[in-house]
């Protein structure tokens, strides 16, 4: 392929191409905890509904908010406050029809700790959809724990529904001689009254995480710790159990996951689970329960970070990996979605940016029916160009089933032509949100400094200008294996 053809490929693409959709936040951790549910999609007879509860951190005085999209992620505008109250809570979300159910708890940075408060209680709420309004409305919030002692906590809570309608809420108590407790409460009336259960793990010696999950018919809560040196363990129960009745502690796997909470798991619809995490060596790893016992690990992205951490995605018994990897000049992070086998094996992939500066925490609904597009948040803090938000990338999941083909097709070619082809190029089904393919091309940086210098005509051409000077980067650019 010629460069006449490649640019005029590019052109036609980015014609009506804009960039994605933002919403603005103090800080690009705005969607921590990656264990967390943050955004779900709610199917109507008017068309589905994306919602997602964002931390704004205090961006224009706002705090925990939530956001709806009606057009797929193209543009967002805020449904309604969660809990403006403080700039540090983060929301769980369930959706049940076309209502949706969260919780929402304290999470606070690494360095900062967690310290105890009064006002460092868990809650539940409920948001209905009124037809009539066209509007998710909340119902008053329910206290589900209470931290009565300034000298303790409660953190990171997660929300599950069983096969029962029962609402479980999972959360981390900061006890008074700083060691942590992971309790469990639940609600049989639809979330009006909860009732706190045994706690399921005593005496974790650092901040715990974990991710609360139904498999079914069964209730999982698996857990780990920011020690550094823990294993991951897990509890079971069956729902056709008495609501007190849990499995006794289960090694899920000898090594521990990254601050307890740098996972991303989505049952698989048989009764099982896949899981992506990122191990204490900062790798991320896939592993799936089988109903019994997890499996082997499989390495998923081997130079990762700190900062690296997966949003997966089950659509139908396919799975796709949104995540954030380090640029090998050090300067930022590359942003991909890529297809996983059923066995976890990495295998097609699509680069959707590459931005410089902080860009990570992605947050994606963990199942979308099949035949609609692939989404994910993430969050951006640029070098330069424009401020902190949430970037939204949307892409169609046949397009990464047909690009391995055309870039085996390409490799008799030119080196160019093969590397064109890998990321797109002519054997490239366009997403259905044409702002995909502009972040493919561009930085959100640069997609931000468009849209602020006159819309479609300036992303063009700042498209075409950063494409052609990226050319040579990208030629080195190394892939995970297929």
């Amino acid at each position: 392929m010629g460069w006449a053809a490649l640019t005029g490929l590019l052109l036609a693409g980015m014609t009506a191409a804009t960039p994605p959709s933002a919403v603005p936040v103090r800080g690009g951790n705005a969607l921590t905890l990656p264990a967390h549910r943050h955004i779900v999609r709610v199917s109507r007879s008017e068309g589905s509904v994306l919602l997602a509860a964002v931390q704004q951190g205090g961006q224009d005085g706002h705090g925990l908010r939530l956001f709806r999209s009606d057009n797929g992620g193209s543009s967002w505008k805020q449904e309604g406050i969660i809990h403006d109250g403080s700039t540090y809570d983060r929301a769980d979300l369930v959706a049940v029809g076309k209502d949706v159910a969260l919780v929402y708890a304290v999470e606070t940075p690494d360095s900062q700790g967690i310290s105890g408060s009064t006002s460092r209680d868990v809650y539940f709420q409920w948001w209905r959809y009124s037809a009539s309004k066209n509007h998710w409305l909340p119902d008053r919030p329910v206290r589900v724990f209470d931290s009565t002692s300034s000298s303790t906590a409660y953190y990171r809570a997660e929300l599950a529904r069983d096969s029962k309608g029962r609402f479980w809420v999972q959360a981390f108590l900061r006890e008074k001689d700083a060691s942590n407790t992971l309790v469990i409460s639940v609600s049989s009336d639809g979330g009006s009254t909860f009732r706190t259960q045994s706690a399921l793990a005593r005496d974790i010696p650092k901040r715990g995480g974990g991710r609360l999950i139904s498999l079914g018919s069964r209730l999982m809560m698996l857990w780990s710790s920011h020690d550094g040196r823990d294993t991951t363990h897990y509890r079971i129960r069956d729902d056709s159990a008495a609501v007190s009745s849990w499995s006794s502690t289960r090694t899920a796997f000898s090594d521990g996951i990254y601050h307890g909470a740098a996972m991303s798991a989505v049952a698989d619809g048989k009764g099982g689970l896949h899981l992506v995490y990122k191990d204490n060596s900062e790798r991320l790893l896939y592993r799936r329960f089988d109903g019994n016992a997890f499996g082997s690990p499989v390495k998923v992205l081997e130079d990762g970070d700190w900062a690296s951490q997966p949003a997966l995605v089950r659509m139908g018994s396919s799975l796709y990996l949104f995540y954030n990897q380090p640029r090998s000049d050090g300067t930022g992070y590359r942003l991909w979605v890529r297809a996983l086998s059923s066995s976890g094996k990495p295998g097609a992939g699509k680069e959707l940016a590459s931005v410089s500066g902080f860009a990570g925490y992605p947050a994606a609904p963990d199942v979308l029916p099949s035949g609609v597009p692939l989404m994910c948040f993430f969050g951006i803090e640029p070098s330069s160009g424009s401020s902190d938000r949430l970037s939204f990338f949307s892409i169609n999941a046949s397009s990464l089933k047909s690009r391995s083909v055309a870039a085996k097709q390409a490799l008799a070619g030119d080196e160019d032509d093969a590397r064109f082809a890998a990321s797109g190029g002519s054997g490239f089904e366009p997403p259905q949100d044409p702002g995909a393919l502009a972040s493919a091309a561009t930085s959100p940086a640069q997609q931000a400094m468009a849209a602020g210098c006159g819309g479609g005509s300036a992303m063009l051409a700042v498209g075409v200008t950063f494409f052609l000077m990226e050319r040579g980067r990208r030629r080195r650019t190394r892939l995970l294996p297929g």
